[in-house]
């Protein structure tokens, strides 16, 4: 039994009483306690109170969670799910719905209605037979209680599967019986069905005393007649056929991408986009890596498939990882990402262009003296368009917002140069629109308080055809015409949410809804006016959440173009045989995984993977490839002997099988496949899974068929010979030896296979005993051990008698002991970290020398320039000293100080020079900074160790590309923390400059770092009032200081506003965000602020003794900023491939 707390409007008013409503679970029985006196009961208000929004009554769903009113005696809110959108719900001639939707059970809305008899008498539940909508039962459910009347919508409700749910609003309205009289309907009620909640409405819908007022007319015959209109979205979690219903397939969604289904199904309903994309040449391309491909196979799945078509081969393509699968980005960074990427590889092809065809505009940035004739146009093109919605009632407002010129006058007069400073006017104007028009409402804005992003959910209206021309320069060809084509819309706030698109197909106004795998059609109404954002002034005062994010319209006069059909003879033929064969290959795997329980895997190894193996054993079972045959559980023992004649063009008198029995000794057991032919794969005991063989083919150079083997009479060998003077392990074959005979035996004939003269004298080692034979002379049964169960698989080891004791490995008992003390390297590349590390398995008896070598043929460079570092394990591995070439330990001394547990680990170094050169030399790492400061890479520098910075900035030179008309002249400087804080002359000592008790890195945001950079031509040479004044960003306080600071060339006694344009130039800053920026002169950690007018004191730069350099501060948003690690949902998308 669930209690619920219920208030009556009457309650709500006086705020006197409160009623306990108790539900049992069967929703059959029913009870109430209440006290109330009569007189309030009839002071009760009939309906509604004027101050709706602030009172309402309870709206619940039957079997909810508990909830308790709050203190001021109101519903808690998110129980009050009613929606905002302000469209009445007329009946259902007003909403045209016909005898043949009504029978449509895939319909999206509907109005049906439920008579009541003997209503006076009720006193348990009632429920309507069913109507479908949307493919599931609704139905209305009637409870009563002692004081009201309750009236529910139930949805799905004989269904307990834990996976469905269906988005609805409905109207719940009693009719009256009185001509033209309105039917008694409460607040629309918006609710999420599922299993737990299948049912919502009121509680209290009508008190008794109103439903039986006679002047109102309710009842009728002691009977009601209950109407519900209702509208559902398509259902999640059902067996619901997208195509069927709308023609159009869905995306799966992989946990965090519907921000990006959205925008696919954007563009690939942008059909010139598609067509062209369809025509990327992606022949050569990788299928796993090749963004094209993906994106190739993801549009013609939508256009032909009949089933959500996934996006994991798509992600992979760009490079992601599972985990940003699961992270929500951005709409607008997503698509300018995704656009940039498929403009680089239309670039050289014949479809280069293409992006910019379609979603390209133009618009000038201009300022205008107003006294004098001084002008300056600035063109810029773009991908789409930022309108800000704050305070806009419309789209036309914001257009108007973004072309409105700013005034600049008084102290913010601009500078023209021998014209002085001026008032003017300055602002942008478009000069052409695109064919396609993506235009992005800037529902997220930083806001300063709060230091954070918020959204922004006012209402802003937007139409389904606008006209533009007005915010042209001058009118096109054709007129600025626009139709709406898509609707993206987010529901959530600014920490996450979810997002849907409503697309126009054809833009013919028929509009459909895609929500991931899920695809509907809708009304106009629910695609535009319902997305207009606002309050949701029906049920409270809070804004709606869920409204336009994004808005695609398309050119009026390009609609033919950007919208025709693609048939399917439009697409390569080689594209679609491609794209069909990965989908048999798919199919045929899913086949493979959904009989795997009716098949058995043989894997069988050959003779010749023995050849590989040169430590203990025979092979190794996780790196040996076997060729794998499948063969059905019901087949025989001679279907699978067939499929190895077949696979090998092999008879089956020269093969012989033997089953493995255990991984580890790899013994063999003789497996007659001739006695057993007739039996089931199935019945064949075996205690690996899958069962692993060893396949004996007779050599090529042998003829007639393998002689027959008694394994109670014979044994298997495998012979090896190990090669001292080369340290390696080589199988030579095996061979079947009656019990009787002697090992000594066996030498003439190894001595052959090895091309030895015959008398050659050679021991033998039994690998599987650890032992060196001794009594070759007598008969093998003595000598080695032959198990009764007639396991097979001894591995004799040959080597000569007479070897040179002075060589490193000099027996096969060295060489054994020598792979036990091997040591499992990882070696890591300390300058640069996203070099692959590799792993190498050493001796830990290896000297400096030897481990140089080992890696120096891994990485093929010269072992003379490699320098290694140990490795420090703290909570992060990090490189710490250096090892000197003149170390005269082993590699064991090394890694000695690491854990068992963990990893051993060895940083390396490429050096320039030799390694004994540097003893003459003096390390220096720096930062190379482009000339556009976008641009950083680590240089480390080998200068003389008593050079100076001139020979620092030589050997530097030496690494730098330069432009052909460079004047190759480089400078240094010292930054800390994004500041600069000292620019260091020629003739200054290196020694000077590393000193050994500061920390010097190569980031410039970080303690100390040392910057290289090419000095600007107009930089060269300067005059007696011009001075090179430091540039540096920070963001709202001095401390939160961030980017590349750098040097700008000023002029005693010019107004700031000229340098301010010449730093504008040099940052390439859009006018629209150079006006956001603050500029102040910051000295000894003081800012003053300046504006254009101030003159330019170089005084105040050039009298710097000591402490921090003063520099002119740039106050702006920092865009870069570093994103918490533990927000996840808000890191930077990056397509790789």
């Amino acid at each position: 039994m669930e209690i619920e707390t219920d208030q009556s409007i009457e309650a709500m008013d006086t705020q006197d009483t409160q009623e306990v409503e108790i539900l049992t679970s069967d929703l059959q029985q029913q009870q109430q306690q209440q006290q109330q006196t009569p007189q309030q009961q009839q002071n009760s208000p009939p309906q509604l109170p004027k101050f709706k929004n602030l009172i309402q009554p309870q709206l619940h769903a039957v079997g909810a969670v508990t909830q308790l009113p709050s203190e001021n005696g109101n519903v808690p809110p998110q129980q009050l799910l009613a929606d905002s959108s302000s469209t009445s719900f007329g009946d259902a001639e007003a909403m045209g719905i016909d005898d043949e939707s009504k029978e449509d059970q895939f319909r999206s809305e509907t109005t049906f209605s439920f008579t009541v008899e003997n209503v006076v008498q009720l006193k348990s539940q009632r429920l309507s037979p069913p109507v479908y909508v949307r493919m599931l039962p609704w139905r209305i459910m009637v409870i009563p209680n002692d004081r009201a009347l309750g009236f529910f919508l139930q949805c799905n409700g004989e269904n307990d599967s834990p996976t469905w749910s269906c988005n609805a609003i409905a109207e719940l309205r009693l009719k009256s019986h009185k001509p033209d009289a309105q039917p008694f309907s409460r607040a629309r009620i918006k609710h999420l069905f599922y299993s737990k909640e299948n049912d919502y409405g009121y509680s209290n819908f009508i008190t008794w005393p109103e439903l039986q007022d006679s002047d109102k007319s309710y009842v009728h015959n002691n009977s009601i007649t209950l109407e519900v209109h209702v509208i559902a979205d398509a259902p999640h979690g059902v067996l619901w056929d997208s195509k069927k219903h709308t023609g159009y397939v869905g995306l799966k969604n992989q946990g965090a991408t519907c921000y990006m289904n959205s925008l696919l199904q954007t563009l690939y309903f942008t059909n010139s986009l598609r067509l062209s994309v369809y025509r990327i040449p992606t022949e050569a391309d990788d299928s796993t890596k090749s963004v094209g491909l993906s994106l190739q196979r993801v549009f013609h799945e939508l256009q032909f498939g009949d089933r959500p078509v996934g996006t994991k081969k798509l992600t992979k393509s760009f490079g992601w990882e599972t985990l940003d699968s699961f992270m929500q980005h951005d709409v607008q960074e997503f698509l300018r990402v995704l656009l940039d990427k498929l403009e680089s590889k239309m670039k050289g092809t014949t479809l280069e262009g293409t992006i910019p065809g379609l979603f390209e505009g133009k618009m000038s940035s201009y300022i205008k003296c107003k006294n004098v004739d001084y002008n300056s146009t600035r063109y810029e093109t773009f991908y789409d368009i930022q309108l800000n919605i704050k305070d806009k009632k419309n789209i036309y407002e914001s257009f108007q917002d973004y072309v409105a010129p700013e005034t600049l006058e008084g102290d913010n007069k601009y500078d023209a140069g021998v014209h002085g400073l001026q008032e003017a006017s300055k602002g942008v104007i478009f000069t052409s629109f695109p064919p396609v028009l993506h235009l992005h409402l800037m529902r997220f804005q930083y806001d300063p308080v709060t230091d954070s992003s918020i959204k922004y959910n006012d209402r802003f209206e937007f139409y389904e055809q606008i006209n533009l021309d007005r915010y042209l320069a001058e009118s096109e060809k054709t007129s600025a015409d626009y139709v709406l084509h898509a609707v993206l819309v987010h529901s959530g706030d600014n920490h996450g949410g979810h997002y849907v698109v409503f697309i126009n197909p054809k833009a013919d106004g028929r509009w459909f809804k895609f929500d991931d795998d899920v695809v509907s059609s809708c009304r106009k109404q629910e695609a535009i006016e319902q997305n207009y954002g606002g309050m949701d002034d029906e049920i409270s005062f809070h804004a709606k959440c869920s409204n336009a994010y994004m808005l695609v319209y398309i050119r009026q006069s390009e609609l033919e173009r950007v919208l025709g059909d693609i048939p399917e003879n439009e697409i390569s033929s080689d594209l679609v045989e491609r794209l069909d064969l990965e989908k048999r290959i798919e199919m045929a795997r899913r086949k493979e995984r959904s009989e795997a329980n009716l098949y058995v895997s043989v894997h069988v190894n050959l003779e010749e993977y023995f050849d590989d193996q040169h430590k203990g054993r025979l092979f190794d079972l996780e790196k040996a490839h076997p060729r794998i045959f499948r063969i059905k559980q019901n087949q025989t023992v001679d279907e699978l002997v067939d499929m190895f004649v077949k696979g090998f063009g092999v008879s089956r008198e020269r093969m012989r099988m033997w089953n493995m029995c255990t991984a580890q000794p790899q013994k063999f057991l003789h497996f007659d496949f001739v006695a057993e032919a007739s039996r089931a794969i199935e019945q064949i005991p075996t205690s690996q899974k899958p069962w692993v063989i060893w396949l004996e083919l007779a050599w090529p150079d042998v003829s007639g068929p393998l002689p027959s083997f008694n394994p109670k009479t014979e044994v298997l060998l495998f012979l090896k010979y190990y090669d001292a003077r080369n340290k390696r392990l080589n199988y030579i074959g095996c061979t079947q030896q009656p019990h009787t005979r002697r090992l000594i035996d066996l030498v003439p004939e190894v001595n052959r296979k090895l091309g030895f003269d015959a008398d050659t004298e050679l021991t033998i080692f039994d690998e599987s005993a650890d032992k060196k034979l001794v009594n070759l002379n007598e008969p093998i049964e003595s000598v080695l051990f032959i198990p009764q169960d007639h396991l097979q698989g001894h591995i004799l080891i040959f080597e000569r008698e007479n070897v040179d004791a002075k060589l490193d490995l000099p027996t096969v008992q060295d060489y054994f002991h020598d792979i036990v003390h091997r040591v499992e390297i990882i070696f890591s590349d300390k300058c640069n970290p996203n070099e692959p590390d590799f792993t190498l398995k050493l001796s830990g008896r290896y000297n400096y020398d030897q481990l140089t070598n080992a890696v120096a043929e891994r990485l093929n460079t010269d072992p003379q320039k490699l320098q290694f570092f140990m490795c420090i394990n703290n909570y992060k591995e990090t490189a710490g000293n250096a090892v000197p070439y003149t170390f005269k330990g082993t590699i064991k001394d090394l890694v000695s100080y690491t854990k068992l547990s963990t990893p051993k680990r060895i940083f390396y170094q490429r050096l320039s020079l030799s390694i004994h050169e540097l003893d003459n030399k003096k390390q220096f790492k720096c930062v190379w900074v482009s000339s556009d400061l976008k641009d950083e890479k680590e240089l480390v520098l080998y200068p003389n160790k008593n050079d100076t910075v001139k020979g620092l900035l030589e050997e530097a030179a030496k690494k730098i590309t330069f432009a052909e008309n460079s004047r190759r002249k480089l400078r240094l400087m010292k930054v800390s923390h994004h500041k600069i804080v000292a620019i260091c002359k020629d003739d200054i000592p290196l020694d000077t400059l590393l000193k050994t008790n500061e920390s010097i890195t190569t980031t410039q945001g970080g303690q100390k770092a040392y910057r290289i950079e090419e000095v600007p031509a107009e930089e060269m040479q300067l005059a007696e009032n011009e001075f090179l004044i430091p540039v540096g960003h920070f963001s709202k306080e001095l401390y939160n200081s961030f980017g590349v600071p750098f040097l700008a060339k000023a002029r005693h006694g010019e107004p700031y506003g000229a340098l301010k344009q010449r730093i504008q130039r040099r940052l390439n800053v859009p006018d629209k965000e150079w006006e956001n920026y603050k500029f102040s002169v910051i000295s000894m950690g003081h800012n003053s602020d300046v504006n254009d007018n101030t003159p330019v004191d170089l005084e105040v730069y050039r009298s710097w003794t000591s402490g921090q350099l003063p520099f002119f501060g740039l106050d702006h948003i920092n865009k870069s900023r570093k994103r918490s690690s533990l927000n996840f949902s808000e890191k930077a998308i990056k397509i790789y491939n």
